[in-house]
């Protein structure tokens, strides 16, 4: 029997193949983690028909003196404090309500506008996972079908460039055309 050489894969090849699977396989342990975390602490609420499905982004950054900034982009979707909600609570097209932080599975804080800093004191050396849920006022997360409506990063401060993979089950389309 004859065996055909391949050809041999550059190490850098195997490096960015091991780090997709590593990082699918985070993103499903994680996506179990925080949907257990969720199902035990918050009721699930779907948006309902004729409502526009909010968006999620997190873009994060190294802070010059402590762990990690967090800046959540959302679409389709008033991100506010309860107390300065609009009375027409979640009637119109577009939701309201208010986000979750866990970090590595932990729910750490509410989060009532775009930025949240991360202390290194909620990081563990290498590989944290940083998962931001939108939810309404009563707490409940907002579920589009079978799916919270979460974005999720994973980071490692050792690393110059601290994301290793980011994902979101309801991703903003790209504003800006690159070239």
């Amino acid at each position: 029997m004859r065996f055909r050489q391949r050809n041999p894969l550059s190490k850098q090849d195997v490096m960015t193949s091991i780090l997709v699977i590593a990082a699918a396989l985070f993103s499903v342990a994680a996506n179990n983690a925080l949907a257990s975390t969720e199902i035990h602490e918050h009721k699930a609420r779907d948006i309902g028909q004729g409502t526009l499905i909010p968006k999620i982004q997190l873009q994060v950054f190294r802070d010059q003196i402590d762990g990690v900034n967090i800046h959540v982009e959302v679409a389709n979707y008033l991100l506010n404090a309860p107390n300065i909600a609009k009375k027409e609570s979640n009637t119109g097209a577009i939701l309201q309500g208010h986000a979750h932080v866990y970090v590595n599975g932990v729910k750490r804080q509410r989060l009532y506008g775009e930025d949240v800093h991360i202390p290194q004191s909620w990081l563990k050396t290498g590989v944290n996972q940083v998962a931001v849920s939108l939810n309404s006022h009563q707490h409940e997360n907002w579920m589009s079908g079978d799916h919270s409506i979460v974005g999720s990063v994973f980071l490692d401060l050792s690393k110059k460039d601290i994301v290793l993979h980011t994902f979101t089950s309801q991703p903003i389309e790209n504003k800006h055309a690159h070239h």
